[in-house]
This record gives C-alpha cells, sequence and structure tokens, in this order.
C-alpha cells in the first residue's frame, strides 16, 4: 500500500445564522405592537440622557422627484417621527446597526439594556432613517434600495459629497427639514454647512402601506391614532421612574399641514423634600415629592410619593453576585399617588416603564404602590421572570425573587416612615399613611405579592415602629402594643365616636384604624390577640372606675348598646344607663322603683290605652338594644318586663273607660277624640290583637267590642254592642258576602238587626255572635222569627221585592226540614197565565234559556213557568220536576210527523224549530234526532229529508250541481236555519259527495265540454279541486272507477312539437280522458307529446293512473321532438332546458331498462355526443387507460356516464381491447394506401403515435410488424411495417443517403420517444450506420459483477502512478520500441447528434493518451477483454505476466478505448456511456471498423481529436491506444 492515500472530502457541518429578516420577523413576533413601541423610544431616550421627546404624527405627503434611488418614492408619504434632544454617539450608531445586540448590556443604568427595543418600530415601517450628530442614516433591511447585500445607506455631515447630496436632494430630504422647524431647531443648511452636526436626535418612520417581507401588517393613520391612544393610557405612569426624561409630547400633522398637540406629560421633583435612610440602614436612597402634568383637553396633574432604596453591596452575597454578574442594580422603587382615593387594582410592575396592562392582569400587584425595579424580563418584555417549574435555574428569575423578597421589604419600610414624618410635619395627611399600607384583601387573590405584603407587614412589625396615629392627636404614632385598637367588628359610627369620646377623655391611647390596615395587623401581627382592644367588658371597666360623669344622652344610649352586645348582662348591676320613656335613666337593680316594661311589635304599648307611658322603655331604642333589654328582661336579673298576651288580657279591662263598666248589658257610646276614651284605632288594632293570639272570645264576654255603626274619619260618636251569645245581629257585608239592600229592609221589617260597616272586624270565633250575611243566615233569621208573621209580610211586597226575595234564597245549598215547610208554603211562583201561586204538585217548563214557545202555538195548562234561575234552583230544592221548552217542542213535531197540518203551518213551525236549532238541538239529543228522520222539505211534489241536499254555500257545491240538489229558500233565509238544517244532515263538506254525485258531474263535463267550454272548464276545475283535496275516490267501487276514467273530464293544455305547429285556440283547456293525460313532474319526458296535469294528492294519482310512468313509445316520440328541436338551436350544449329534458329521459330509461331495449334498435341514434345525436354502437365507455382516441372514436361524454347500464345494453362498448386497438392502426394504413397521395392526416397521425406510445407504456406484445408512422421524402407521414423503420438519434443530414440504399428503411416519426423505440426494438440510425461488434468483457476468477471485479483489482493497483509503469510494461511485452504519453487538456464541444452516443458528451473534456508503436495481435484483441486472467503468465520473457496490469486505467477513467490497425475498441463496464449500442451487460464495450468511409462521414469528431494525436506523436500511426480520462 503507497503512504499517500486517498481521503474522503469532509461535508461542512456547524450552526449557521438565520437570515436577517428572519431574524427581524422573530423580533416582531414576541416583542409587542401597540404603545410599548413609543415607550421603547422613550427609554432610549432616556438612556441617551435626554430630557426632551416628542413623537410626530405627519399625514403629509412629499415629492418624489429628487431622491437617492427611485425605489424611495414610496417612502415620501405619512410617517411616524420621534425626536428628542440627545446626540447619537458613535456607539449608538453602532447599536443601532446590531440588531438584538445592545451596546447597553453591561450598563446597569441603561434602562434598554436587551437590545431588542428599536427593532419594534418595524411593525409599523420597512425603511427607519435617523439623523443625529454627525450622520443622517437610511436602514433597508429588506435590500431592496440600494442593492443586494447593501442594507442602508448613511451620510455623513463632514463629507463634502454627502453634504452635496443633502442639500441638493429637496424632495428626499424635505421632511427633515419640516421637523427641524417644528422643533425649534436651527436651519437645515445651517445645520448642514456650518455647523456640521446636529444637536439632537430625529427618528423617521415612513408608516408601512403594503405588505413586504418583513410584515403583512399595514399601518394608517388610524393606527398611528390607536399608537397614540395606548400610549395616553399610561402617560401618567411613564415619566414616573425615568432618569433623564422630564417632557414627553404627542403631536398630529394633518394632511393641511395644521399642528395639533394631543398631549403633553412633564415631571418635576421637589428637591425641597428629599428623604434619606440613616447611614448605618442596610440600604440606600430618598423620599421625594414627583408632580406629573398632563396637558391635553383634560389637564390633570398628579402628585406622587416616589421611594427609591437600594441594597447596598456586601448585606446579600447572592445579590451581589448576580448584580454582577448580569449588570442589574439591586434598587427598588415605590411611587404612591397623593391626595387620590387609592385603587389597589391599578396599581402596576414597572421596569422604568410600565409594563403592559395585561388581561390576565399578572403585570398588577394588587398593592397600593406602584413598584419599578431592575426586573429581568421575558423575551417580549410583556412580564417579568419568575421561579416556575420550567425556570428554577434562570438568574434572571432568581434575581427578581431576591428583589422582592430582599429589596422591596425594606422599600416598603422606608416610604411608610417617610410618610410619617412627612405628615407630621403637616406635608403630607395622616390618612395617606394608612392609604400605603399593603392591603391584604386585594391581594388574596394574587398568591405571590400576597405574600409579599405579608412579608412587608412582618418586617414591620418585626421592628416595632411606631406607625399608628392616637384619637387625641394624630401627629402623635405609637406602636401596636401601646395602644388601644378600635373594637373588631361591624359597630355603628354613632357608637364608634361615643367610645372615642369617652375613652379619650379618661386618658387612654386609642387609635383609630382603616379597616384594610385591621385587616393587615389581624393577618401579620403576631399574636394579634394579645393586643389591647375596646371590648364591652374593658369599656364596662372603664365606666365602673370612672362613672358616667358628664355623659350625654345619645352617648349614653351608644355605650348601652355596645356594652350589652357580649351578653354579660349581670356585670351591668349598678351602671345608670337603664333607660325611660321620659328620657331618664334608671340604675340597673331590683327596685321596684326601677321597673320598666317593654313591648315589642307582638304586644305594643298601644293595646293598653289607660296606663301610664312612662313605664316603658324609649319606642326610638335602636333594635340590637332593644333586643338585648327583651334578653336582659327573660332573665329575672333585674325589674325589666316583657310585655305578652296574657298579661294583655289580664289587665285590658281596668285600663277601658269608667264609663264602660257602669253597664254589663245594652250598647255603650264610644266618644271618640275624647282624652278618656281609647284613640280611634284602638279598637281595630284590639281586634287584630285577638285575631292573633286568641282563637276563642269567651275571656272577652261582656266587653262592647262591636260597633254597630260605621267608624268615620269625622270622629263621631259610636254605639258599641257587647259580645253575647244568642244574637239577632246579622252582617251587612263581610269581605266574602254582602246583605242586599232590599233583604237588609226585609230583615230589619220582620225584626232582624243589621250590622253595618268596618270590615276590619272579623274573628274565627265572631260567628257565633254576629251572623255572616248569607242565605242561610237570613233563612235562620226567619225561622227564629214568627212564622206566620214572616209570611204574612212577604204576601204584602210587591212582585218585584218577591223575585228579589226568591233570587236571594235560590243559592241556598240545603234546608232543613223546617226550612222546607216554610219554602213551599211561600207564594213565590206563577202559573202559564201569571197567577201567583205555592209550587206544591206542579210541573214546570223552564223558561230561563230565553227561548219561550210561542203564545200562538198549543200548550198545555198543567204547566207552571220556570222563568228564571231563581225558580229553578228553589223548584230543585223542593223536589218539583223540570220540563225544559224542547220537551215541549216534541209535541208540535207529533203534529207534523202526523201529517196533521197544513203546508203553511208545517213551514211556521219547522222554521221557528229551524230559526232556533242551535238552543233546541242542543236542549233535547231526541229532537234533534227526530228531525232528522222527518221528511219536511217539498220540491217537485216529494218531501224530503234534509241529507238529501248540499249545502247552497260551498262555492264548490253552486259549481258542480245543479239548483234541485238545494234546500229551497224559505229554510234558508238566515245562517241560523242554514246551521240548523246542516245539523240535521244538510251536505256541507265535500267529504260528503258520494261516488254518484261525482259521476254525475264527470259525464255532464263529458257531454257539454264542446257546447259550453268555459263552464265546463270551470266545472271540471272545481272537480279537481275537489277530488285532490279529499279522499272521495276511494269510496268509489271499481265499476265506478272504471266509468270515470273512460269519460272525458280532466282539463289540460293541449300538447304540441315541432312537428305539429300549435294553432291558436279558442278555448283554455282541452279535455282528456285520465288514462290520457299523465303529472306534470314528467314534463321532460312526454311534455311535448302527452297533455300533462299539476300535482294532485297521492290518491288520485294513483286511483286514476296520473302518476302511472309513461308509455315508452311516448317517451321516444318525445325524444324524437327533441332531436328535431336540438337541429334549431345554435348551441344544444349551452341550452340547460335541453340538457335537462335529456337526463330525464335517459335516466326514465335506464329506470325502465327492459321496456325500451325491446322496441329500440342498437342503430337507434339516440345519444347526444356534443352536438348530434348517435347511435351508441359508435361510441365506447371509456379509453384505455392513457390512450387518447378522440380523434378516432367518440367516447361517452362524461355527463352521461351515470347511464352506463343503459348504454351497455343499447350496444355501447365499455372499451377496445387490445386487438381493436392494432387494428386501428391497420385501418389507418389501409386506408391511406388507398389514396392517391399516400399521405396520413394530422388526426391519423395523432391517433397512430398516440397507439403506439400507448403499447409502449402500457408494455403490451406487440405482433410483428405492426404499421406505425414515418417520414416521408417530402416531410410527409405515412404508416410502414416496424422492420422496415429505424430511430433517428443523430442529425438527419445523411437521411437522403439512408433512404436511396438498396433496402427500404423509414425513419420513425420524432414523436415516438426514445424509449419506446428500444422497447419495439427499432434500431438506432447510429447503430445501423456503425455496425459495431458487440464486445464481451470476460472476468476469470470468482464470479461477481464486472465493475466489482475492476474495483478489486484497482484495490491491488492502489498508486495512480502505476498506470504509467503498466502501459511501458504492456508496450515493452508487444514489442514497441517507442512509447508515448500526452496529457491533453482540451474541452470539446460537440453536437450530440454528432456522437455515437449522446453520453459520450461527457468524454469529451481532458484526456490521457498512451502511444506505442506495435499493432494489436487477435491474441491481444482476445485478451484485452478478459479481466483478471494472467494472459502471458506462461510467457517468461513477457513482463506482465499476470494480466492485471491494464486495469490500472479505471483508476482515472470509465470508459478506456484502444486504436489499433483498423479496430477501434471502446469499453463501458458500466454501460453510462454507450448505452444506445450496448443492448446487454454482459457486453459492455463495442468495435468498430474504421475502415468503413461512413463512420467518419457521421460521426466525424469522434476520430477528427485522434489525428492531431497522432501528427504529434507519430507521422506513420503505426499504433494508437487512446484513454479518455473523465
Amino acid at each position: 500500500m503507497s503512504s499517500r492515500k486517498q481521503r474522503k472530502a469532509r461535508t461542512s457541518f456547524g450552526a449557521t445564522a438565520p437570515p436577517f429578516i428572519d431574524y427581524l420577523k422573530d423580533i416582531l413576533r414576541r416583542y409587542p405592537d401597540g404603545g410599548q413601541i413609543l415607550k421603547e423610544l422613550v427609554q432610549n431616550a432616556d438612556d441617551a440622557q435626554a430630557t426632551e421627546v416628542v413623537f410626530i404624527h405627519d399625514e403629509r405627503n412629499y415629492g418624489t422627484e429628487s431622491l437617492c434611488t427611485e425605489g424611495l418614492g414610496k417612502y415620501q408619504g405619512p410617517a411616524q417621527y420621534v425626536y428628542n434632544n440627545a446626540d447619537f454617539s458613535d456607539e449608538d450608531w453602532e447599536g443601532i446597526q446590531a440588531a438584538g445586540r445592545s451596546v447597553k448590556r453591561n450598563d446597569p443604568n441603561k434602562v434598554g439594556r436587551f437590545g431588542l427595543g428599536f427593532n419594534s418600530v418595524y411593525h409599523i415601517t420597512d425603511v427607519p432613517s435617523i439623523f443625529s450628530s454627525g450622520h443622517l442614516g437610511l436602514l433597508d433591511p429588506q435590500e431592496k434600495l440600494f442593492g443586494k447585500g447593501i442594507g442602508g445607506s448613511r451620510w455623513s455631515l463632514a463629507d463634502t459629497e454627502d453634504q452635496e447630496m443633502l442639500m441638493t436632494l429637496h424632495d428626499q430630504f424635505q421632511p427633515f427639514r419640516d421637523i427641524l422647524s417644528l422643533v425649534n431647531k436651527p436651519q437645515w443648511s445651517k445645520i448642514i454647512m456650518e455647523d456640521k452636526h446636529f444637536d439632537g436626535t430625529i427618528f423617521r418612520f415612513p408608516l408601512r402601506n403594503e405588505t413586504s417581507d418583513i410584515s403583512d401588517k399595514l399601518y394608517d393613520s388610524d393606527k398611528v391614532v390607536e399608537l397614540f391612544d395606548s400610549f395616553i393610557a399610561d402617560a401618567h405612569l411613564s415619566l414616573l421612574f425615568l432618569r433623564h426624561v422630564t417632557n414627553v409630547s404627542l403631536i398630529h400633522i394633518n394632511k393641511d399641514s395644521s399642528v395639533n398637540t394631543r398631549l403633553k406629560v412633564t415631571s418635576s421633583t421637589n428637591t425641597d423634600v428629599l428623604l434619606e435612610p440613616e447611614e448605618e440602614s442596610v440600604v440606600k436612597g430618598s423620599t421625594s415629592f414627583k408632580s406629573i402634568t398632563l396637558s391635553s383637553e383634560d389637564p390633570t396633574e398628579t402628585k406622587w410619593l416616589v421611594t427609591t432604596c437600594c441594597m447596598k453591596e456586601g448585606n446579600i452575597e447572592q445579590l451581589d453576585s448576580l448584580a454582577e454578574k448580569l449588570s442589574f442594580l439591586p434598587q427598588v422603587d415605590l411611587a404612591f399617588p397623593c391626595g387620590q382615593t387609592i385603587d389597589c387594582t391599578d396599581s402596576r410592575l414597572s421596569c422604568f416603564l410600565p409594563l403592559p396592562n395585561l388581561s390576565d392582569e399578572s403585570n398588577k400587584t394588587g398593592l397600593p404602590v406602584y413598584i419599578n425595579a431592575c426586573f429581568g424580563l421575558t423575551d417580549n418584555r410583556r412580564h417579568i421572570k419568575w421561579q416556575e417549574e420550567d425556570q428554577k435555574h434562570d438568574e434572571a428569575a432568581l434575581w427578581n425573587e431576591l428583589l422582592i423578597k430582599e429589596v422591596l421589604p425594606h422599600a416598603y419600610l422606608m416610604i411608610l416612615q417617610d410618610a410619617i414624618k412627612l405628615s407630621q410635619a403637616s406635608m403630607l395627611p395622616v390618612s395617606t399613611v394608612y392609604d400605603i399600607w399593603p392591603d391584604v384583601t386585594q391581594t388574596q387573590q394574587k398568591e405571590k405579592w400576597h405574600t409579599v405584603a405579608l412579608d412587608v407587614l412582618h418586617q414591620l412589625f418585626r421592628e416595632n415602629v411606631a406607625v399608628l396615629s392616637l384619637a387625641k392627636d394624630e401627629t402623635m404614632f405609637v406602636t401596636p402594643s401601646e395602644a388601644v385598637l378600635p373594637c373588631n367588628g361591624p359597630t355603628p359610627l354613632a357608637t364608634l365616636e361615643a367610645i372615642e369620646r369617652t375613652l379619650v377623655s379618661c386618658g387612654a391611647n386609642l387609635v383609630n384604624l382603616p379597616a384594610s390596615v385591621a385587616k393587615a395587623m389581624e393577618a401579620a401581627y403576631p399574636n394579634h390577640n394579645n393586643l389591647t382592644h375596646v371590648t364591652p367588658s374593658f369599656l364596662r371597666d372603664v365606666l365602673h372606675r370612672t362613672g358616667m360623669g358628664n355623659v350625654c344622652k345619645e352617648d349614653k344610649l351608644c355605650l348601652l348598646e355596645f356594652i350589652l352586645i357580649d351578653g354579660k348582662y349581670a356585670d351591668l348591676r349598678g351602671l345608670q344607663l337603664l333607660p325611660h320613656s321620659d328620657g331618664t335613666f334608671r340604675s340597673f337593680t331590683d327596685e321596684e322603683e326601677d321597673t320598666v316594661l317593654i313591648d315589642n311589635d307582638t304586644f305594643p304599648r298601644f293595646l293598653l290605652p289607660g296606663l301610664g307611658q312612662h313605664l316603658f322603655i324609649p319606642d326610638d331604642l335602636s333594635t340590637t338594644c332593644s333586643a338585648h333589654l327583651r334578653n336582659l328582661a327573660a332573665t329575672n336579673l333585674f325589674k325589666v318586663f316583657n310585655l305578652d298576651k296574657d298579661k294583655v288580657a289580664d289587665v285590658v279591662r281596668s285600663c277601658l273607660p269608667v264609663d264602660w263598666s257602669q253597664t254589663t248589658t245594652g250598647n255603650v257610646t264610644w266618644k271618640i277624640g275624647s282624652s278618656h276614651h281609647p284613640p280611634s284605632d284602638w279598637l281595630q288594632r284590639f281586634w287584630n290583637f285577638l285575631n292573633a293570639h286568641f282563637k276563642e272570645l269567651s275571656r272577652f264576654t261582656g266587653m262592647p267590642l262591636i260597633p254597630v255603626t260605621p267608624i268615620d274619619k269625622v270622629r263621631q260618636p259610636v254605639s258599641l254592642a257587647r259580645l253575647q251569645k244568642n244574637t239577632t245581629l246579622i252582617f251587612q257585608n263581610t269581605r266574602q258576602e254582602s246583605l242586599p239592600d232590599h233583604i237588609a229592609q226585609l230583615v230589619n221589617k220582620v225584626g232582624g238587626t243589621v250590622v253595618r260597616g268596618n270590615e276590619w272586624l272579623k274573628h274565627a270565633d265572631l260567628d257565633s255572635y254576629v251572623l255572616c250575611p248569607s242565605p242561610s243566615s237570613v233563612m235562620k233569621v226567619f225561622v227564629n222569627l214568627d212564622a206566620q208573621h214572616v209570611i204574612r209580610q212577604i204576601q204584602t211586597v210587591s212582585q218585584v221585592e218577591r223575585e228579589i226575595v226568591k233570587d236571594y234564597l235560590s243559592s241556598l245549598g240545603s234546608l232543613t226540614s223546617s226550612e222546607k215547610d216554610l219554602l213551599s208554603k211561600l207564594p213565590l211562583f206563577q202559573t202559564m197565565n201569571g197567577l201567583s201561586v205555592g209550587a206544591q204538585s206542579k210541573q214546570a217548563v223552564l223558561l230561563n234559556s230565553g227561548l219561550k214557545v210561542p203564545e200562538d202555538l198549543p200548550m198545555p195548562d198543567s204547566v207552571v213557568q220556570c222563568a228564571t234561575e231563581a225558580d229553578r234552583r228553589l223548584l230543585q230544592l223542593l223536589n218539583i220536576k223540570l220540563m225544559d221548552t224542547a220537551q215541549a217542542v216534541n209535541l208540535l213535531i207529533d203534529c207534523v210527523q202526523r201529517a196533521g197540518c197544513k203546508k203553511e203551518d208545517t213551514e211556521k213551525i219547522m222554521t221557528w224549530i229551524l230559526q232556533h236549532g242551535n238552543i233546541l238541538f242542543s236542549q233535547n239529543k231526541t229532537l234533534k234526532s227526530r228531525c232528522k228522520d222527518l221528511s219536511f222539505i217539498e220540491v217537485n211534489g216529494e218531501l224530503k229529508k234534509a241529507a238529501g241536499f248540499f249545502d247552497p254555500q260551498n262555492e264548490t257545491f253552486t259549481a258542480l250541481f245543479e239548483s234541485d240538489l238545494f234546500p229551497p229558500c224559505v229554510y234558508t233565509q238566515t245562517q241560523q236555519m242554514l246551521e240548523s238544517l246542516t245539523d240535521i244532515g244538510l251536505l256541507n263538506k265535500e267529504t260528503q259527495v258520494a261516488p254518484s254525485h261525482v259521476l254525475q258531474v264527470a259525464t255532464q263535463i263529458n257531454n257539454l265540454h264542446v257546447g259550453s267550454p268555459i263552464e265546463m272548464d270551470k266545472r271540471a276545475q272545481a272537480l279537481l279541486r275537489m277530488l285532490d283535496g279529499n279522499d272521495l275516490l276511494s269510496r268509489f267501487s271499481q265499476p265506478q272507477l272504471d266509468s270515470l276514467k273512460m269519460l272525458k273530464w280532466v282539463p289540460c293544455a293541449q300538447p304540441t312539437n315541432e312537428r305539429e305547429q300549435p294553432q291558436k285556440q279558442s278555448q283554455k283547456s282541452w279535455f282528456f280522458c285520465p288514462d290520457e293525460v299523465r303529472l306534470s313532474q314528467y314534463k321532460d319526458m312526454v311534455g311535448y307529446v302527452m297533455p300533462l296535469i299539476g300535482k294532485l294528492n297521492n290518491t288520485v294519482n294513483n286511483q286514476l293512473g296520473l302518476d302511472r310512468t309513461p308509455p315508452p313509445q311516448k317517451v321516444l316520440d318525445n325524444l324524437g321532438v327533441l332531436k328535431s328541436k336540438a337541429q334549431t338551436m345554435d348551441d344544444p350544449d349551452t341550452d340547460a332546458d335541453f340538457k335537462r329534458r335529456l337526463h330525464s329521459i335517459y335516466k326514465h330509461m335506464q329506470d325502465h331498462i327492459s321496456e325500451f331495449t325491446t322496441i329500440m334498435s342498437k342503430d337507434t341514434c339516440w345519444l347526444w355526443n356534443r352536438n348530434q345525436f348517435v347511435a351508441t354502437q359508435h361510441l365506447v365507455l371509456n379509453y384505455p387507460p392513457n390512450l387518447d382516441l378522440s380523434s378516432y372514436i367518440g367516447k361517452v361524454p362524461y355527463e352521461f356516464l351515470p347511464f352506463k347500464m343503459l348504454l351497455m345494453k343499447l350496444g355501447l362498448r365499455e372499451s377496445l381491447s387490445e386487438e381493436e386497438i392494432v387494428a386501428i392502426l391497420h385501418s389507418i394504413k389501409q386506408a391511406i394506401d388507398r389514396r392517391q397521395q399516400p399521405f396520413a392526416s394530422s388526426s391519423e397521425l395523432k391517433v397512430s403515435i398516440e397507439i403506439v406510445s400507448w403499447l409502449w407504456r402500457e408494455k403490451k406484445s406487440v405482433p410483428e410488424n405492426i404499421p406505425v408512422p414515418v417520414i416521408t421524402d417530402g416531410g410527409q407521414f405515412t404508416l410502414k411495417p416496424l422492420s422496415m423503420t429505424v430511430f433517428c438519434d443523430i442529425n438527419k443530414h445523411g437521411l437522403k443517403e439512408l433512404q436511396n440504399g438498396q433496402e427500404e428503411i423509414h425513419v420513425i416519426h420524432e414523436e415516438i420517444p426514445k424509449a419506446a423505440a428500444e422497447w419495439l426494438n427499432i434500431p438506432f440510425r447510429s447503430t445501423r450506420i456503425l455496425s459495431p461488434e458487440l464486445v464481451g468483457i470476460e472476468q476469470c476468477g470468482q464470479s461477481e459483477p464486472i465493475t466489482i471485479r475492476l474495483k478489486n483489482i484497482l484495490k491491488e493497483y492502489d498508486e495512480d502512478s502505476n498506470i504509467f509503469k503498466e502501459l511501458i510494461q504492456n508496450s515493452e511485452d508487444a514489442g514497441a520500441n517507442a512509447c508515448k504519453f500526452l496529457v491533453d487538456f482540451r474541452e470539446h464541444q460537440f453536437p450530440p447528434d454528432s456522437l455515437i452516443d449522446p453520453e459520450m458528451t461527457l468524454c469529451q473534456g481532458p484526456c490521457l493518451w498512451a502511444y506505442n508503436n506495435e499493432q494489436f495481435t487477435p491474441e491481444d484483441w482476445e485478451n484485452i477483454v478478459r479481466v483478471g486472467a494472467a494472459s502471458k503468465e506462461n510467457k517468461v520473457e513477457k513482463i506482465g505476466k499476470f494480466g492485471l496490469g491494464f486495469n490500472t486505467v479505471y483508476h482515472i477513467t470509465d470508459i478506456p478505448s484502444i486504436l489499433s490497425g483498423k479496430s477501434l475498441l471502446i469499453l463501458d463496464p458500466n454501460v453510462t456511456h454507450l448505452r444506445t449500442h450496448i443492448k446487454n451487460k454482459t457486453n459492455p464495450g463495442i468495435k468498430l471498423d474504421l475502415s468503413l468511409k461512413r463512420h467518419f462521414d457521421f460521426f466525424p469528431v469522434n476520430l477528427d481529436h485522434m489525428r492531431t494525436f497522432l501528427i504529434v506523436v507519430s507521422p506513420d500511426k503505426v499504433h494508437l491506444n487512446p484513454i479518455q480520462a473523465l
């Protein structure tokens, strides 16, 4: 093995940077759009120590004539400008070009340390520009304006050429000129030509108005307004924590150049007030006031208390380490808005600028202060990092945790202590100190910040700072352990104030705490219960020690309520706090003089009108205090009592006026308004008390409690009756019932008494003392009085009054025997002739329906009138049989039925009955049934029942039937008569029409339609509507149905077609038998040849056969009409109606395929194909796969493929067989041969080429000598047998010579692919010319592929230099005395068609030539192709006895060639360069006879470059051995 070994080239591998545009897009995805963009620019200005920032939205458009490049024209429109009064340093110019690589990264005093902020402007622009200090720069990340690879341009104010451009390109730089004047800066020319320096910075961001590679987000004026609005929302916070910027303005310039300042924000710090911590503190910082002023349409000014707290180095090792590593400052700033209502939900985190106000409120703390710090932020700068599960080792997250835990409590303690100092100096309200305290109720839903709040409070309490303000002097502060804390729980303000006045007067250290501070202490102060709180026990002890002193009445009541709340009533003994209604206070003792009564809502003091009010507690005590006093009374500790019902019942009699108790019977007079009598509402409220607490009134019997007359508001004296049993009183009115005035008068007349008015007078037991107004009560009064006296009094009243009494008593539910006996004797009823009698042994006829039997009609005299409902009820109570009017009418029906009445009487009786049939028939079903069966209607001298006639109101009936089928007018005078006739059988519904009626109408139409077409058409239409709307045909017998089908009564339009031109018709419809008609749904199939009718109901369609499928012949006739119409159409394929009809017919034919195949022949032209109807045998369903035969034979259109089954049945071939396809070629050739000019047409040529290519693609077996397309002499085309063709793989200049040869040879058509020619075994033209001898490379030794064998040999000859040795050795063995080598570096660009094989193009480059002056022997030609054979091993005189040496040439070539004598051998072991001539890989080489002249005629370039070598090395050309090097 040689020491020089081939080494495999290493593929480059490693991480690569993304394209800048992709990197920028990623930044924009992570960086927020909106007001944050403006904040980033303010941040950069603050880093540059600018004090002023101006944002300008300019809607103006500038000129495009004088620009740096043409592409900048589209950026001369509306733009966003940003000005600040700081210069760009060289470092800034470097940083602006380094996206994402901040030059401020290691400067903890720089806000924008991430290096990503400025790139957020690419949300709104594609081409930002910057004018500052000594340069004007323009950035073009897309590299479209100044050329590929150029990301922008910069002009120097110190460069003469750049100065000239800045001054002459007016349109380009006019925007900057205008902005300079707006921000009050020197003129453009002075800055450029004189100063050569601009003191300040102007950014210009042209608004993106079309999508770009950077972003597809477009920015218009509305978007910029949203941008400004977003910034304005946080404007009051934006300057709060900045170091340098004190002024920010938002300016808008309209298209007309008018300028409007939307907002101006300024900040100022009061340096006169600056508090700093003590030197020994672990932190440093200060507290001061800062004012933020917003100048806009609604100007505001906010004063802030701002504390800066920085942890000194050396106190927290981990914090110091991270601060140095991250270049962060361990500082926390707190800001509190002074003089404002605090909403903890608004406070937000800031990282020098406020973080976004997100919907999830993750940047809100719930603390009353705003927090700012050098936080570690997420990539998009929208959140601060926390040590979550996936960020446990994130140093920035750890830094944030340390700031919050270690520095924030110190900062909070500092702002609290400084606030106390300022409040003591009267520079801050004391309430502000408490407002700054963390409100733990606001942080409960924010777990992390709740922990922070507790940490702050714990540190505050650990240091025992005096932070609680005294109530007696709010500027004095004490520690929690020294303070008396206000009471816990909700306490009324008045009580708190009373306690405060009392305790302050006693000298206690009472503090007043807001609820939030109290909650904070309760949550965080250790051993909170050990602190001193104001409790009832604490206050009672104070009062016992100090006495009541000068405590006012109001404070005493408040103190009483407070000391009662713990329920320790025994501790009240001796305290003079028990209130009386007279305003005095008594002590809590057991003495009688300290007795007090406590009324309540249930038992008010009003119930005892004569009792002194001074013994009750005040009625204006609070609910809580009263409740506790009631509870105290229940303990019996002191002389305090609760009022209840028994106590009221016991003492009420003693409380009544003295004059009421002087008698025990009779009524008393209540003098309403007298001071000695109860007030006007006492009685009603006392009855309410009785109703609520006593079920019986027996304890109050004898008391005058019943007012006989109403109590009115004028305070007239009222007579009161006493409660007594067996009373004669009856109420005139109650809530449910009332006594009519006439009845009341009658009751009074017969000796009873009626109590009127006072609806509130009621009780469950009152019915025993005063009767309720009811018929039953009246009857009780009548029974309790003298009966004869009552009867005599009723006899004296008028008939009207008797009717009133009868009507009132008719509502009695039941009667006792005595009551029934009395009622039956009362003269309350009348006979038919009007005589008033008793109801004994009488029958009654009901007359209360309003329908009475006319007087001129005979009725029996034994009937008593029952004219009213009262009559009916009383008669039923007395068990009198009742008879209604209908029952009486039955007597009249008997007369008509017996024919005992004249016609006039019959009509009179029946018209009266019909006129009142709605009443009579409903009352008596028997009467209705008898009328149904009664033949009383006379027509043509015959009496008929009502069921034999039709309703004249039915329009369908009047349109169908003659007049003799309708009742006479005498019985149809009113609607009620018609309704009564309907009730007794008159036919008024179409469903009642009998089959005979239908047949009668159909027969009339059939007979009369010629003479009266219009009238019969109406009748036919009505008949159809009736049949369609009603199931009448189902009642037909089969004979009846057959008769109906035989009649011409169905109205339809006369069908017309192209062959029968329609004539003008004098009638709308023709009449047909049902069998001749089909439904209109068959319009597309038979619309031209059959009458059609609209859709009717299924029963009609089925019974009449209208829904049957049309006869097949009619369908074919209709198709024939359609074929005729197609001939007159311009383009039938675009006619939707034509296509729809075709599809409908074809679908119908397929659905009924058996019917049509029997009547149609296969040569019938019925299938539409493009522009004509054809027979199915002239089409195929599908062409063979990948073969288009459209130019030879038609294919069934795609739209008719759903009818495949029909088409196949009628002779359609599914496809063509292989034999049929080949037969096409023969038929084409035969057609061509029969022509005078035997040339193929273009379509024949196309089909032929398609078929040959298809045979090749589908690898079909090809019959011998099939015709194929070839080229003729004149450039025409014809078909010739396959054996007479060649494939032209070289140029065509020798085609004529080839055709003029002895053998008839034709070149196959050029559209036949080479691969197809190979597969068809068509010889190549080059192979035919060369006639090469195929040479096989024979291998010796172990069997393996030739290429593998050669590889193994090359491994044995692994040095390239062995090639020359082996070739010299072979020359020596051949007896040559000269051996020469030539390295030929020429590149030959020969046309492929002039080479032996087109793949030989790759072998026409540099090569190595080897020459010796001996020829190959036949043995040499045999041995050269034997691989691995030691062909000279038995010849001791031969050096290369192993026979392997020649194969070393494969180190440098894949295709060696040998020229010796008249033969040229070319070897191609890989078969990659001579595939045209090598048909088998076992013969990977060819040998050419160069003595044939045609080889040089057709392939001159392959051999000419050999001549050059022969001239150089040997003019005699004894032996040539070239090696082509690839």
